[in-house]
């Protein structure tokens, strides 16, 4: 089984131990990572990096993280942004959404709302969920597909069937970058569970359900 990571983060703190953490937890959990000590450094690895999405904290001494923000944007427009911030800066980090930023998170990290939000950011690009191309990384494009799926679900819908679909995408997609085949064949089975749960109270759209459906195949297939 081949698993090519589900996307490249870059970190951008100038706290040692929060790149650490971060940085680990986003490696072990199947994501390629690198890592930046300043806004000036992030912009500099940028070319070479060349990451889906950036995390980004609010206060940094020299460039801080909202003309960091800006002049990502200028650079590179298409790259997700989710803004990293403490509690006292949660009105300052809603005002990022408005100049670009996807999202933000407070610290102290909840890990899994944090991964939710990475992976909203990674799957993006299109309203739509796309058909799988030849040569794709099935898991990475299961869990992608599978967060543009739901991100087009009413609300109430989002937050039983969809929130649980997501849940199961990444943990799917997770344990084949471990290496773990009968766990991540488990969650491939409660995917299909809740596409038909989906299916039977009509939270998904026929075609949505049905290409995340041959995305599901395809992870099987791949394992």
């Amino acid at each position: 089984m081949s698993v090519s990571g589900l996307g490249r983060i870059l970190i951008v703190d100038d706290e040692d131990s929060v790149r650490d953490v971060l940085a680990e937890y986003f490696t072990e959990h199947g994501y390629e990572v690198a890592t930046a000590a300043s806004g000036a450094e992030a912009l500099a690895v940028l070319p070479d990096c060349r990451p889906d999405l950036v995390l980004l904290d609010i206060r940094m001494p020299g460039l801080d993280g909202i003309e960091t923000l800006r002049r990502l944007r200028q650079v590179a427009p298409a790259v997700a942004v989710i803004m990293v911030t403490a509690n006292e800066d949660v009105d300052l980090a809603r005002d990022t959404l408005k100049i670009g930023a996807l999202d933000y998170v407070a610290k102290p990290f909840d890990f899994a709302y944090l991964e939710q939000s990475v992976m909203a950011g990674l799957s993006q690009a299109g309203a739509r969920p796309s058909e799988p191309a030849a040569g794709d990384d099935p898991w990475r494009t299961l869990a992608h597909t599978t967060f543009r799926a739901v991100r087009g679900m009413a609300e109430d819908a989002r937050a039983s069937t969809g929130v649980r679909l997501e849940d199961a995408a990444l943990r799917a997609a997770r344990e084949a970058a471990g290496g773990r085949r009968q766990a991540a064949a488990d969650a491939l089975g409660e995917m299909e569970l809740l596409l038909a749960v989906a299916a039977e109270l009509r939270d998904l759209t026929g075609t949505d359900r049905a290409t995340v459906q041959r995305a599901v195949a395809a992870a099987r297939r791949g394992r």
